[in-house]
């Protein structure tokens, strides 16, 4: 699971770049895929039949900022797109020119008017502009990932790993992937209206896999959420209609497996009452940092999550049988 994370967070650039390079792990375990309007990447493995059916919802967005003035002395100002992340002083980044990728530092971070400043090399703005830097290039971190501790503890440290572990999640599903699982449709989404792909869902269940931050400060949480404790099973969202039904099953099956689980729960909240013709439940996995560039997830918390949907889909099996 590791050297998955590691790879994928070696694709750079914006949201249609990075489902277009996901693609290339995908291919060998897919039994069909396309690209549709909304530049969402549907993925199937067809299984047996009679076998049971489901979706993974997976987001591939890649966060960037963008390249909004070059001054006179060859830098670049740049400014966050629509989140709130902020690079930190003297982070590595890389640039999207029409000439390629192009590497820089961020000599100041969070300037009076601007995200960040970056030193690109360049001595004047003609030089910045003769290297292929535009108004509107993306820019996004260049990092490599970091193991800490053993097999069984080990902590993942990386940059934007929110985006990159439901990819993760997704393609080692496929990965294993038997016929007689099942048939699965994974959708690799950059939009952020998850709203759009509610009509998408088929099967007999769909799970959403997101992220949740770590040390949760927002009073809505009934407890904080742990670091390596377990997949975390949201009893509610303001936008998805979670199947309690579905939720419970899972909390149940976590508990019958011995699958490390955590909840996670919303006060202050009136639930909408929506559904879907698809049930479908929420699993975020826990990452410290979530409001930064580098952060931190544990592989534990992945394979617990992998896990417990393979118990689902095996519970599944039993039941029609």
């Amino acid at each position: 699971m590791f050297q998955l994370i590691r790879d994928l967070s070696k694709y750079k650039g914006c949201s249609q770049s990075f489902v277009s390079q996901i693609v290339e792990k995908i291919t060998p375990f897919a039994d069909e895929l396309h690209v549709d309007k909304r530049g969402n990447l549907i993925v199937r493995k067809f299984g047996e039949r009679y076998a049971p059916k489901i979706t993974l919802l997976a987001e591939v967005k890649e966060e960037v900022h963008v390249v909004t003035a070059v001054t006179d002395f060859g830098a670049l100002a740049a400014d966050a797109n629509y989140f709130s992340l902020t690079f930190a002083l003297g982070q590595s980044v890389q640039v999207e020119t029409k000439k390629g990728l192009l590497q820089g530092v961020v000599v100041t971070s969070e300037a009076e008017e601007h995200a960040a400043v970056i030193d690109i090399g360049a001595n004047t703005a003609q030089e910045a502009h003769q290297m292929g830097v535009e108004t509107g290039n993306y820019v996004t971190c260049y990092d490599d990932q970091l193991y800490l501790g053993d097999e069984v503890s080990g902590r993942v440290v990386g940059k934007g790993l929110d985006n990159k572990i439901a990819p993760a999640i997704a393609i080692k599903l496929l990965q294993q992937w038997e016929p007689g699982d099942g048939e699965i449709t994974v959708i690799f989404f950059p939009s952020q209206n998850k709203k759009l792909l509610l009509s998408q869902l088929e099967g007999e269940a769909a799970f959403y896999v997101g992220s949740v931050p770590r040390p949760s400060t927002s009073q809505k949480s009934k407890e904080t959420i742990k670091l390596g404790s377990g997949v975390v099973i949201k009893v509610a969202d303001k936008t998805i209609p979670i199947n309690q039904t579905l939720k419970n099953l899972l909390v149940d099956l976590a508990i019958a497996h011995d699958i490390a689980f955590q909840l996670e729960f919303l006060f202050q909240h009136r639930y909408k009452k929506l559904s879907t013709k698809t049930p479908i439940s929420v699993l975020n996995i826990p990452i410290e940092h979530l409001d930064q560039t580098t952060q931190v997830v544990s592989i534990k918390d992945l394979e617990n999550t992998t896990q417990l949907i393979q118990t689902y889909l095996l519970r599944s099996k039993e039941l029609q049988f």
